[in-house]
């Protein structure tokens, strides 16, 4: 009679054992689930009007930017860049092949030269984001006598199309003539091409 009596006892505490493995298996399986999915959601739409609002002052300010493309091209301003037919893989080759021409005219020592990863640069303005002209930065380690140095910045600053440097750290070598004194060289220099919009 006894044994009869004690699963009667235990079926409530089972009764409510089973609703609460069902509850977790809802709030695991169901609940959790769906607000991931709803936070995920929430984000999506937030940059979605993000770019929305992007676009939108880009459409406000492209015809001012068409006039004033249109008096750079009257001018010919347009002519101190890279043209829109090329990659920026070229245009980062061909100012590799320009600083190494001036290195090589110098009898200096090319030691490494690469095109810098846009990641890698400080995040880009808004404004370069969605310009037509676009930049290519790249970095080239060189060694040679102090007058190589000032050809290499000569050259970027009286090419066309236009070189800017963004940064320079010389090296003197130790144990050098004074009288021919070496330095390594690394620079950063960038310019720009007719990359399209982004936008």
């Amino acid at each position: 009679m006894s044994e009869m009596l004690i699963p009667a006892r235990s079926q409530p505490l089972i009764a409510w054992l089973l609703l609460l493995l069902l509850l977790l298996a809802i709030i695991f399986f169901g609940v959790i689930p769906a607000w991931l999915k709803s936070q995920d959601l929430s984000e999506q739409i937030e940059s979605g009007y993000k770019r929305l609002e992007k676009m939108r002052q880009v459409a406000m300010a492209a015809p001012e930017l068409n006039a004033e493309y249109a008096r750079i091209s009257q001018q010919g301003i347009d002519k101190l860049f890279y043209p829109q037919g090329m990659t920026a893989a070229q245009v980062g080759k061909e100012l590799q092949n320009q600083v190494a021409a001036v290195v090589a005219r110098q009898n200096g020592t090319l030691f490494s030269s690469e095109v810098v990863d846009e990641i890698q640069q400080p995040a880009a303005s808004e404004e370069q984001q969605t310009s037509e002209y676009q930049r290519v930065t790249v970095q080239v380690v060189f060694q040679g006598k102090t007058e190589l140095l000032r050809e290499v910045l000569h050259a970027a600053y009286a090419s066309r199309p236009l070189i800017f440097v963004d940064g320079v750290e010389v090296k003197p070598l130790e144990g050098a003539d004074p009288k021919e004194q070496l330095v390594r060289v690394t620079v950063k220099i960038s310019t720009y091409w007719r990359g399209g919009s982004k936008a």
